[in-house]
Parts: structure tokens; sequence; C-alpha cells
């Protein structure tokens, strides 16, 4: 049986129109490929419309026109039990409101890869407590959400978002904005992520926002009326 190649492009956005902005009528035309083992700074400025270009990228929801691929497959083709197949292959680092109330958070990082993947759960834990201590924890936090603090869900949402091996990484840059120490750390998870072919979409309420240094990005773009231009990085 022939293995089908890996496709080039992990994530495009190809002639989608941008139509519900928050702070603007205009509607905008969005063109991004992101190739493998390539990182992208992208400065929105609108929460809302950070929201839904998140949402736009994963799935969550699909363009009035033009097409959203992962990995070469336009999400809008795909059933809802294959979207979420291929939306396991994205890790997530996100807002530190987003966590089960019922559970842990180390059981609420543990268990989306215990169950859905056939890695044994020792290699889980441990790539997991790997990867806590790697953004300066002692270990997975056991408390639930309502009794952990703020500075402990920004680190275990890193460790949500880069455990496994996934393909694309997207990460919401206000949730680092008072974390200057992940700044070195977060570095070295985007640069594994890069050297395993995975790519980064990193966006970002303002391009001069201190967490917004810690990706080496490759190309950066602004959100505005004419879509997704390309911009150089402020001094």
């Amino acid at each position: 049986m022939a293995i089908a190649p890996r496709a080039r492009s992990v994530l495009s956005l190809r002639g989608v129109t941008f139509s519900e902005r928050h702070r603007s009528a205009a509607p905008a035309l969005l063109e991004l490929e992101l190739a493998r083992g390539e990182a992208v700074l992208v400065e929105v400025a609108d929460g809302a419309d950070r929201s839904s270009l998140i949402d736009l990228c994963l799935g969550l929801a699909d363009p009035l026109d033009g097409e959203v691929a992962f990995l070469g497959e336009a999400w809008r083709r795909l059933a809802p039990r294959e979207r979420l197949g291929r939306r396991r292959r994205v890790g997530m680092v996100g807002s530190v409101e987003v966590w089960p109330a019922h559970i842990g958070i180390a059981e609420a990082i543990l268990l989306p890869r215990l169950y859905h993947t056939n890695q044994p759960q020792t290699e889980v834990v441990a790539d997991a407590t790997a990867l806590a201590r790697h953004f300066g924890m002692p270990g997975l936090p056991a408390e639930r959400f309502g009794t952990t603090p703020v500075r402990t869900l920004v680190r275990a949402a890193c460790v949500r978002g880069f455990l496994g091996t996934p393909e694309l990484v997207v990460i919401e840059g206000e949730t680092l904005d008072d974390s200057a120490e992940l700044a070195v750390p977060m570095a070295q998870a985007i640069a594994v992520a890069q050297d395993r072919g995975g790519a980064v979409l990193w966006i970002t309420e303002d391009l001069t926002a201190a967490a917004a240094r810690f990706v080496r990005a490759d190309r950066l773009f602004r959100l505005g009326d004419h879509g997704l231009t390309a911009v150089r990085r402020p001094r």
C-alpha cells in the first residue's frame, strides 16, 4: 500500500473572505500559506477578530468564501468526525480560562492524549512532566482550575499546546503577555516543533508586545482592511 506524501503546506487560507469583523465593516481577504517548519506572526488588533481567525484555522467555523485547508484537506469538505480527528493534530496555547472545572489540571492535560492515541500512559505522563519542568513547574499541577494560580495556568497551557507531536501549534500571544520568564523555554519549544516539521502560527494583539518577541518568525503580517499585509518587525 502506497504511503501518501506529507502535505508541504500545513495550513492554507485561499481567497477567504473575513467579513464579520468587529471594528470594521469592510471585509478582508485572507491569503496565507504556512509551510512545514515555518513560524508566522500575525497581528490582529481586535480580540473578537482574533477568536474568529483562530476558529477558521481550526475548522471550527467555515468562511463564507474561499477555503481553509489543514494538511492539504479543506476543513469544509470533512465530516465532523474527520474534523475532530484532524484537530487532534493541532496544539493550542490559548486562554487560561478554558479548563474543565470537574477534574484537575494534570488530568485535563493528559486525558486527550491518553484517549486519542495508543501511546503508553507512562510515556505520556513522562513527556508531559518533562514539558512542565521545561516551562518552569516542578511537575504537572494537580489542582483544579478554581484553585490554580494564573501563573501556573499559563504554563499548563504551554504544556497542553506542545504535548505530543502537533503538526500545527496556534498561540494566542496575549496569554503570555505578563510572562517574560517564558521567553527562552517558549522559543526552545517552538524551535523543537519546527525542527520536527511542525508549523507555528502566533496571533498577537500587537507586534510590539513583549510576548511577540518570544518567537523568531519567518514572516510577519498585520490584519487590516486590505487583508493580511506583510510587515517588518517593529524595532
